[in-house]
């Protein structure tokens, strides 16, 4: 399987290729189906410790059709945002709590 990555205008493009299900059937597991989702994606990515944004264009790759076998995802790229220093200092005033007014009973009419 086939998995680049790569990271250019501020976007991470991710390039995946997976084997046809006819050249793995001499492997182990005879005829397996592959399928590979964005989930799939995000946790390889994780795996190669890629910091990325949210997917701008996805894909769903399966084995066993020939053209459904490569695709390409698209992220944003994680852009660290600076903190602004306030120009004065901050003076929190603690507020005290103040206690619910109790409300008056409603009283009931009786009927004659």
């Amino acid at each position: 399987m086939k998995f680049e990555i790569e990271e250019k205008d501020g976007k991470v493009f991710v390039f995946v290729d997976i084997p046809y299900k006819r050249e793995i059937e001499n492997s182990p597991i005879t005829g397996a189906r592959i399928r590979m989702t964005t989930e799939d994606v995000v946790a390889r990515l994780a795996e190669e410790k890629v910091s990325h944004g949210i997917a701008i264009q996805e894909a769903n790759l399966f084995n066993w059709r020939d053209d459904t076998r490569q695709g390409t995802w698209i992220f944003e790229k994680k852009a660290r945002k600076k903190v602004d220093k306030p120009a004065e200092k901050v003076i929190l005033v603690k507020e005290n709590k103040t206690e619910p007014k109790k409300k008056s009973k409603a009283k009931k009419k009786t009927s004659k």
